[in-house]
């Protein structure tokens, strides 16, 4: 395993419980379906960056005593994403699914799949 990803597996390794089963979820979602995507630890979050510069945009996953959050700068899909979750929370890069609301992980997913596939299509002017 590359040093990154340890940075990763040592963050997993110090969670418990319901968010580490969250995280664990969901880093293990990215590195089976986006291995091409360099995984770091920023912010104190695992997240997964697509592209540079001006065209920057990541993927990323933070904790909090209640919730799970998925952030990303594709803030449009971000603000459509909030539409679909019971309480998505008001941050503007962000969304929250409670820990007991594993039914909305399949949405998160979902969302995962359509900002990198968003990402791939204004990169490529498509």
């Amino acid at each position: 395993m590359t040093k990154v990803s340890n940075e990763v597996d040592h963050y997993i390794a110090a969670l418990s419980g319901i968010e580490q089963d969250w995280v664990c979820f969901f880093v293990e979602y990215m590195r089976e379906k986006h291995s091409d995507l360099e995984e770091v630890i920023s912010f104190q979050m695992p997240t997964y960056k697509l592209g540079s510069g001006k065209l920057r945009n990541y993927i990323a996953f933070s904790l909090a005593k209640n919730h799970f959050s998925l952030h990303s700068m594709d803030f449009e899909y971000i603000g459509m994403l909030k539409e679909k979750l019971v309480k998505p929370g008001k941050g503007k890069g962000c969304v929250n699914v409670k820990y007991t609301s594993l039914e909305e992980r399949e949405i998160l997913v979902e969302a995962i799949e359509e900002i990198i596939k968003r990402k791939k299509l204004a990169s490529y002017g498509k």
